[in-house]
């Protein structure tokens, strides 16, 4: 016979629990706040550009346009599109999209959608006529960019499309699109097939999602070496990373890393490699704080993802900044992504004129 265990609760003993913090959401947006009024376009990309670190600057023409915007812990491409929209302004990228500056929008159409840290935008339709075929269609091109923090190894090379809408009732379907792309920038292109449509649209919707594998930044481990003594491992948002060697050949030093990241990683296919190795690097940093990166590296198990170990080596030399990595006050920084994520980013389009 099973017996039933009751626990009894004094009145209002729940209440007393702390509530839980919301998780945060993978790959989340950088908020701005603002709440000063009477400024200008100027002012306000000063403050945005101070709390998300992406440099922005504003063309002359519009740097003392009147920028009547306020903003509570909003994302940041949301909060940089609605000043944009305020004084007649549209974004454009510089730099890979590491780089940003507001101009004058004048006949062009800012026709873009935001959601968290990645930003899409409709910068073409073609129309063509396959006479050979008897058949038309139109091509879309989008531009897809994210904030430079976040680094991303793989996007869709297309989007997938779940819905055309065409305010005349015209049918209008999305050809599938296929395959990835490993940027290396802050930007990816994309382009979308549409058929159906007809002269008799001016105008359509595009509704759709793209896949991403990215890591929300990079993190830096600092480790100091007195005398040679081997640090502790540490550990930082569930990746922790372990000098296993420091040890100097002749005139030239070897120094092994060891990092290890969470279970349940995305996994790339043998043709892609292992993408998100290009933002491992161990640098060596003076007591000024400057930095040099050791660039000659050996990673003997490319295709073991965790735990990943990289030998790297360099040659002494204290008056270029290649000093001992025993010396006093200098340290070994190692930086590598954060866990990486797989997420859907879903956009919707409005307003896509037809040529």
């Amino acid at each position: 016979m099973r017996l039933l265990s009751i626990i009894v609760l004094p009145l209002g003993a729940l209440t007393l629990l702390p509530a839980a913090d919301p998780p945060k959401p993978a790959l989340a947006p950088t908020p701005v706040t603002w709440n000063k009024s009477g400024k200008v376009l100027g002012e306000v990309c000063v403050g945005l550009s101070e709390q998300s670190k992406i440099p922005i600057s504003v063309a002359p023409a519009t740097i003392k346009t009147q920028c009547p915007v306020t903003f509570d812990k909003t994302p940041f491409w949301a909060a940089l599109q609605t000043a944009a929209d305020k004084t007649r302004t549209r974004i454009a990228l510089s730099e890979g999209g590491r780089k940003v500056e507001l101009v004058p929008r004048g006949a062009s159409q800012e026709i873009a959608a935001t959601n968290g840290a990645f930003r899409v935008v409709a910068q073409q339709v073609v129309g063509r006529a396959m006479l050979d075929l008897g058949a038309t269609f139109h091509e879309v091109s989008l531009l897809v960019h994210w904030e430079p923090r976040v680094r991303v190894y793989r996007i869709d090379a297309a989007p997938r499309i779940s819905k055309v809408t065409d305010p005349t009732g015209t049918k209008a379907t999305a050809e599938d699109g296929a395959g990835k792309t490993l940027p290396t920038n802050s930007t990816s292109e994309m382009k979308v097939r549409l058929n159906g449509l007809t002269r008799k649209t001016e105008q359509f919707t595009l509704a759709g999602e793209f896949t991403v594998t990215a890591a929300d930044r990079l993190l830096a481990f600092a480790f100091d070496v007195p005398d040679g003594k081997l640090p502790d491992a540490q550990k930082q948002d569930g990746v922790s990373a372990v000098l296993k060697r420091v040890q100097k050949k002749g005139d030239s030093w070897e120094i092994a890393v060891e990092v290890t990241y969470p279970a349940g990683q995305p996994t790339f296919q043998s043709f892609e490699g292992q993408w998100w190795l290009r933002d491992n690097r161990l640098l060596l940093r003076s007591p000024d704080g400057k930095a040099v990166a050791l660039d000659d590296y050996e990673i003997p198990a490319p295709d073991v993802a965790t735990p990943l170990v990289v030998i790297h080596r360099y040659k002494e030399d204290p008056k270029n900044g290649f000093s001992a990595p025993t010396t006093k006050g200098w340290k070994l920084v190692y930086e590598t992504p954060a866990p990486l994520v797989e997420i859907k980013v879903p956009f919707e389009l409005k307003g896509i004129p037809l040529p």
